[in-house]
């Protein structure tokens, strides 16, 4: 058995696999247009991400280089309609994600978890995917952010569970593969594709490079986390799911004070955000509370644009500096704690 084995994950089996003859390393591609020039105006970069729990939540750093202040440290929390937009149950880490993807870039559906209205006139076919129709009519009483939110995440669980295999489903005890959740994964002007990652190589810090990219431009990223080979077989393949969310606007946007890139990582089984950076995922050997307790990035859900992922490409999305991006920022409510 080969040195360091205890480290190995089916992320890195698979990641170490697909690099032979992945002529695509670059960080993004020269031309290739963000969904935030090529689509529609990202109206619903909300403050989850681009307007901020991390704006207020302090910077520095401590001995180790670590960004500090509690979106680092603690977390900040995030609320919609006064709950906490947490996963409902350990199978939907994958669902909450999704949907929090979904209402950053969608206002019809960030202004329905918020405070359950729809747009007056909005077309049947306008309507967001992710509310059930069940909850389209009627008030839903006591506890009704909550109650759509988790109702919200059932039904996507239900989407990315159909033709998982084939035309068979996947296993509701399993949560979400990165496949499906690829699929599902909906934004304006973009799509997505999985990809498995080692977190010991450089093309981990390639791929992480992009999904920091993609941050920035205004564009949530869905990350995959678990542990190694060191804490068993059922703990070295995709566990847990994160978004890494839009950084707040201003200068040095996703950057800390020393300009080294910052994800801010929605983790949804403590519905607070993250800040982590980039260089901190890369080799890890510690569990970390953004990424759910566990110690690796496994997978990254990168977007692509509209075009190359209907051609079968992958034309990753470039940087951009979309500062500007701003967008409706009240239909997600982050609270920095007091």
């Amino acid at each position: 058995m080969p040195a360091g084995w205890r480290r190995l994950s089916l992320g890195t089996v698979l990641a170490r696999l697909t690099a032979f003859g992945d002529a695509d390393t670059g960080v993004g591609a020269p031309g290739v247009a963000t969904a935030v020039g090529a689509a529609t105006p990202i109206s619903a970069a909300t403050r989850l991400g681009a307007a901020g729990p991390t704006a207020r939540s302090g910077g520095g750093s401590g001995p180790t280089g670590s960004p500090v202040g509690s979106a680092a440290r603690d977390g900040v929390p995030v609320t919609l309609g006064g709950a906490p937009v947490r996963q409902v149950d350990p199978t939907t880490c994958g669902s909450a994600v999704l949907l929090m993807l979904a209402a950053t870039g969608d206002p019809a559906l960030a202004t329905w978890l918020e405070d359950g209205r729809l747009p007056d006139g909005l077309a049947p076919h306008r309507v967001p995917p992710e509310i059930p129709p069940a909850l389209l009519t009627g008030p839903l009483g006591p506890g009704a952010a909550a109650r759509r939110v988790g109702a919200a995440q059932v039904r996507i669980k239900e989407r990315t569970s159909a033709r998982a295999l084939g035309k068979l489903s996947w296993p509701a005890s399993y949560g979400t593969p990165p496949w499906t959740a690829a699929r599902e994964a909906r934004f304006p002007g973009v799509r997505y594709r999985g990809r498995p990652l080692d977190d010991t190589s450089a093309r981990a810090a390639v791929l992480l490079a992009r999904a920091h990219a993609a941050t920035v431009a205004g564009i949530p990223v869905p990350l995959y986390t678990g542990g190694d080979l060191g804490g068993g077989p059922a703990t070295a393949v995709p566990r847990h799911v994160v978004l890494a969310v839009p950084p707040p606007p201003g200068p040095g946007r996703g950057h800390d004070e020393h300009g080294r890139p910052v994800l801010h990582l929605y983790e949804p089984s403590s519905a607070r955000v993250y800040r982590v950076l980039v260089a901190e995922l890369l080799g890890r050997t510690e569990p970390s509370r953004a990424l759910g307790g566990w110690t690796h990035v496994s997978w990254v859900v990168l977007p692509t644009t509209d075009g190359a992922a209907a051609a079968g490409g992958s034309a990753d999305l470039a940087p951009a500096d979309t500062a500007g991006q701003g967008g409706r920022a009240g239909s997600h409510r982050a609270e920095e704690e007091s």
